[in-house]
Parts: C-alpha cells; sequence; structure tokens
C-alpha cells in the first residue's frame, strides 16, 4: 500500500514535472499564434463569429425585457410612412396613440427625440404604460425632458414628419408666431384673443416653450382630439362678387420701425394708390399690439386725408381678427409675417425677394432664422390667391425656381417714383437740412437701411480711394448714410474699413446720419451732388435710383440683372461691378465731374418708369382684386 502511495505521489511530481516542461516548451508556440501571422490566421472566422454571438446575446437580453428592436424598427418604417410631411402634429399623435405599447414608445422617441429608444428608457416607459399611466401622459413627459430641449433647439433636423422637425422650427419665431403655431398644431384652431397676451407674457418672463407645449398637449381639448375625429375644417369664404373692404396684413411677430423701411414705405404708397383710385376702396389695415402706435403714425397723413375710408385695427390674435376686421381680401406685404397663413379670406402676398437664397455665404451666420422664414414663405405662398413680384428676376429665382410656384399664380408689378408722396412731403430749406445734419459743403448719399448684402464697406473703400486721388481731395465730398453703425450687419467689416482710413479729415466726412424722418428724405436727395447705389442685390429696380431722379439728382449705381430689366441704356449713369472698389472709385470720380448736368439724359433712359406713378400700381392689384372676387365660389 506505501508503494503503491509513492507511486502516486511520483506519478503526481513527475506529472507536474511534465506540465510544467510542456508549457515551457509551448509558450513560445502559443505567443506565435496570439501574434504575427499566426493571429492573422483564420481572424476573419473568429470576428464574425464574437459578433454574431454579441447579436444573439443583445437579442435574447432586448426579448427577455420585451424590447425587439429588429421587430419594432421594421413595423415603424411601414408606419411612419402613413403620416404626411406637412401634416399636423395631432393628426400624426392620433394615430400614433392607437398604436400598442411597444409600437407606440418606439415611435414616440422617433417623434419627440428623434432616436430610436434605449432599452432602460423604454423599459421604464413601457412598465408605466403596464401600471396604467395615459400615453399622453408619457408624450408630455418626453417633451418637457431636458434632451428634447436640446432636440429643439437645434436647426431643422431629421425626418420631416416628425414633431421635433415641426418644433425646430418653431422655436426661433417670436412669441406670438410661436402661439399660433402651437395651437395650429395641437388644437387645430388660432388661440382665443383673451389667452394670447397671457400666453406670450409667461413666455417672456421665462416659461420654457417645451414646457408650455407640453401642458397644451395636456389640455381637455388637445386629449379630446386624439381620441376623436379631429376639429372640422372651416368654412370657405363666401364671396360677395365685388370686393370694397382691402385689408393690409401688417401683423409682425415682434415690434419693428416702419417709418423709413423700404416695407413700411412701399405698403403707405400702394394704400394711397388704392384709395386714390375710382373704385370706393375702405382699407383696413390690421397690425399687433405691440405695432399700434407705429402704424397709426405711418398711416397718420392717409388717415387725415381719407376720413372714414382708413382703419386701423390692432389685435394680436388671428382669431379676432378673422372675425371682427370686415376685409373681402387681403394684401400682404411682407413674405416673413408668419400670422398671415391663418386669414381666412384670400390673400395676395408681395413677395420683393428672398435674398438669403441668392448670398448664402453672407446669410450663413443666422442660418436658422433664415430657414424658419423660408418655410414661413412656403406655405404663405402656398395658399396664396395671387403672388405679385417687382420684376421678372424675382418672378423667375423667388418664385419659379425657389418656390416652385405655378406661373397661372404668379404676376410681376412694377414700383413707381413715389411723386404722390414726395409732393405731400414738401421740400425742406436747404439751410435746415444743412444745418440739422451738419452737412456743410458738397456729400453724396447712400440711403439705406444697413443689411447684409448693402455693401457699405466696399463702398468707404472705394470713396476712401477716391478721396485720395487730386480730384477727390480737391472736391472735399462727404460720404452720407442714413443709418447708425451701432449692433448693426456688417458692423465689424464696415468698422474696419473705417478704421483702414489714415487721413482723419477722409475719415469725418463719412457721416452715419441714423434714420431720418420719410419727410426729410426728398430734401437729403435734391441738395446732394449725386446718390450712390452699391448693394450686390435688389429685388427690383432700386428705390433710391428713381428717388433721386425725382429729385433731379444724378445716380451711380452697380449693375445688376433686375436694373437692366427698367435702365436698357446706361450709357448717361456712372456705372460699376459692385464687388470692384476701384470701378466703384471711378464712378464716384465720373458722377462727381459730371455733376447734375447728366440729369435729363438719365431720366431719359428710365422711360416711362420714372413716370409710373402709384395709381397705376394699385390699378394693377386693383384688377387681381377683381380676377379673385371673380373667381371665389
Amino acid at each position: 500500500m506505501k508503494r503503491k502511495g509513492n507511486r502516486k505521489r511520483g506519478s503526481i511530481k513527475r506529472g507536474s514535472q511534465s506540465r510544467r516542461k510542456r508549457r515551457k516548451h509551448a509558450k513560445p508556440r502559443r505567443l506565435l499564434r496570439r501574434s504575427g501571422k499566426g493571429r492573422r490566421k483564420g481572424r476573419k472566422g473568429r470576428k464574425g463569429y464574437r459578433r454574431r454571438l454579441a447579436r444573439a446575446r443583445t437579442r435574447k437580453r432586448a426579448e427577455k425585457k420585451g424590447f425587439d428592436a429588429v421587430r419594432l424598427r421594421a413595423g415603424n418604417e411601414l408606419f411612419k410612412q402613413q403620416l404626411p410631411v406637412g401634416g399636423r402634429i395631432i393628426d400624426w399623435f392620433r394615430e400614433i396613440f392607437k398604436l400598442d405599447h411597444d409600437e407606440f414608445l418606439w415611435e414616440l422617441y422617433r417623434q419627440i427625440l428623434q432616436r430610436e429608444p434605449d432599452a432602460a428608457g423604454f423599459q421604464d416607459h413601457k412598465q408605466r404604460l403596464e401600471d396604467g399611466t395615459a400615453k399622453v401622459w408619457i408624450a408630455a413627459s418626453l417633451i418637457q425632458s431636458q434632451e428634447a430641449e436640446s432636440v429643439f433647439d437645434r436647426g431643422p433636423s431629421g425626418e420631416a414628419n416628425t414633431a421635433a422637425h415641426v418644433f425646430q422650427n418653431l422655436f426661433p419665431a417670436a412669441e406670438l408666431d410661436f402661439i399660433h403655431a402651437a395651437h395650429v398644431h395641437l388644437l387645430q384652431r388660432e388661440p382665443e384673443a383673451e389667452r394670447v397676451a397671457s400666453y406670450a407674457g409667461a413666455l417672456r418672463q421665462g416659461l420654457q416653450r417645451r414646457i408650455w407645449i407640453a401642458r397644451l398637449l395636456l389640455s381637455d381639448e388637445a386629449q379630446s382630439l386624439l381620441v376623436g375625429a379631429g376639429a372640422p375644417a372651416p368654412a370657405a369664404p363666401r364671396s360677395s362678387g365685388q370686393y370694397r373692404n382691402i385689408g393690409i396684413f401688417l401683423c409682425f411677430g415682434s415690434q419693428i420701425s416702419m417709418d423709413g423701411e423700404g416695407i413700411g414705405r412701399f405698403i403707405v404708397r400702394l394704400s394711397e394708390g388704392l384709395l386714390a383710385l375710382d373704385k370706393g376702396y375702405a382699407l383696413h389695415v390690421t397690425t399687433t399690439e405691440a405695432n399700434f402706435k407705429e402704424t397709426s403714425a405711418v398711416f397718420h397723413y392717409l388717415l387725415e386725408r381719407y376720413k372714414g375710408r382708413v382703419h386701423i385695427h390692432h389685435s394680436d390674435s388671428m382669431d379676432m381678427i378673422n372675425r371682427n376686421v370686415p376685409a373681402d381680401v387681403w394684401i400682404v406685404p411682407y413674405i416673413g409675417m408668419a400670422l398671415a397663413q391663418y386669414l381666412q379670406k384670400p390673400t395676395i402676398i408681395c413677395l420683393h425677394d428672398l435674398v438669403y437664397l441668392h448670398f448664402p455665404e453672407l446669410y450663413a451666420g443666422n442660418q436658422t432664422h433664415y430657414q424658419y422664414v423660408h418655410a414661413i414663405a412656403q406655405k404663405i405662398t402656398a395658399k396664396a390667391a395671387a403672388v405679385v413680384f417687382d420684376s421678372e428676376f424675382t418672378r423667375r429665382h423667388e418664385g419659379h425656381k425657389f418656390l416652385s410656384l405655378p406661373a397661372h399664380q404668379t404676376t410681376v408689378i412694377r414700383f413707381a417714383a413715389p411723386r404722390e408722396e414726395y409732393s405731400a412731403f414738401g421740400v425742406v430749406s436747404e439751410d435746415t437740412i444743412r444745418s440739422k445734419y451738419k452737412l456743410y459743403g458738397p456729400y453724396m448719399v447712400f440711403p439705406s437701411v444697413i443689411r447684409l448684402h448693402k455693401n457699405h464697406e466696399r463702398l468707404i473703400d472705394a470713396f476712401h480711394r477716391f478721396r485720395l486721388t487730386e480730384i477727390g481731395a480737391a472736391s472735399g465730398l462727404k460720404l452720407v448714410f442714413t443709418d447708425v453703425l451701432a449692433n448693426r450687419p456688417r458692423q465689424q467689416e464696415i468698422t474696419a474699413a473705417l478704421n483702414a482710413i489714415g487721413d482723419p479729415g477722409i475719415r469725418t466726412s463719412i457721416q452715419f446720419l441714423g434714420r431720418i424722418p420719410s419727410g426729410e428724405l426728398p430734401s437729403l436727395y435734391k441738395y446732394a451732388s449725386g446718390t450712390i447705389v452699391p448693394t450686390l442685390f435688389e429685388g427690383s429696380c432700386p428705390f433710391p435710383i428713381l428717388e433721386s431722379l425725382l429729385m433731379d439728382t444724378p445716380v451711380a449705381y452697380g449693375r445688376l440683372e433686375v436694373v437692366e430689366e427698367v435702365i436698357a441704356d446706361s450709357s448717361s449713369f456712372a456705372t460699376f461691378n459692385p464687388r470692384d472698389q476701384l470701378e466703384m472709385a471711378d464712378a464716384i470720380a465720373r458722377l462727381w465731374l459730371q455733376g447734375k448736368s447728366v440729369v435729363p439724359e438719365q431720366k431719359a433712359a428710365l422711360g416711362g418708369i420714372l413716370h409710373r406713378n402709384w395709381i397705376d400700381v394699385a390699378r394693377d392689384y386693383s384688377a387681381i382684386i377683381d380676377n379673385i372676387a371673380a373667381s371665389t365660389p
């Protein structure tokens, strides 16, 4: 027994030694298999096996938790095709709420967070549903999450038939625009007039928009729509056969200044032309509470002259406007007024330009805002009875290329020189103008607010170059702008152009007057030695060309396709490439040397456009109004 035991211990010992020897001799071979050629051999097969094993384990865990991603993903691809792009959120949610718990959660994550659910979040929400929590509360909790805030705050992304995409488009909007759009998407109606002010106030005071949206979704009205068939469509407006009450829609989403702005001057001139026709029109100018004072001031002259035919309405509620303003047809002078999409009577949309599409490099810094404006432009023009352009250039690009509008929906109505307006303003004495604005000596003017495409910095550089020449130095000429520089677009570039001027005399000869009253603008033109229009883009023949020549002041302008529609023969004008400062400086010199002697030739080159007045413009709009009245059932 002892020997047997000894042999066992010895065999164990020998076995251990044998194993140690084997390990010792085998080590290099094992290392070789783990690295180098030995490892590369058969790698794909092992990796593929590991991936398959990992997927199988993931599926097993998901199925154990009630989370079959493959099945849900495939089912969701079919479901989301049923949700049309351009629909309303409440209509999408009504269909989503009909799904079973798993499919509902999968689609809800896509709708609000633009992603597939994580396993933990999915299981948590599913457990809440199984415990009796209503689906609308699950949706509201996702909308109120911090993740939803980050999704809604970024630019439009993801699939267009999701609530997140809609909110991404709406979050840059002003409070009034946002409130109305959210109501239409979630309640299929405009907000009550008595609640708009309190909603807007709460949002301005810091109530987060996603929280307000969630509250709206949890309202009894929204919940009844989720289980019902939806609100009935509003009845189509009926025509009396002849339109006499013209609505002028000026409901900007935020407070603005219209005096001196292009849109303000345009709509006042058009309104005066409509009132001067023998049609007996009554104008119903409608604005928001924030802009009531400004609108009243801008229309003061017409209110006094046409007593009883001009009415100013003000409300922040589109429901109130649609019910109480007796307009047969609306003229909407600016494409970015989002509230115009809720007008119930036929609309005539004035589309002056979509400049941000022509210069994406200039407007890229505020891309989210212009994406919002473009979305509004698409909605407003799609439902318009007519869309009016100021030139063939903008009808071709903005109307047909960018918005894909049918030809029969579009028309061109050219502007006119402001004869009637300037006649009413009269002329302020030269001493008064020069003394008020310290314009002693000769000056040239570029009357425009500062915009990204207005090209102020190149004009400053060109003027500097001109003043450095012998002729320029002797001229003592000043360059005058009608805006302030502080907090304006391109302020940095304009400031750099000013700082590049080493001569303090030349530097102080460039003046920013600020926005001057409209009544003083004709006189500013009249006493100027010339008007320079360096803009990179205009939707029509630039207003300053017509205004300046109306006051017998010569013009130099940048060569643009839209100007060539009106001025076929430019030989009497000092023209230039607006991107070339040397050409611009030469044009300033030519304008200075020619003086006012070329005014008769320049007026003749404009042909009939300079003799066109705003009654002619109004007559063209009146023809559209009559056509709409005749075609409305």
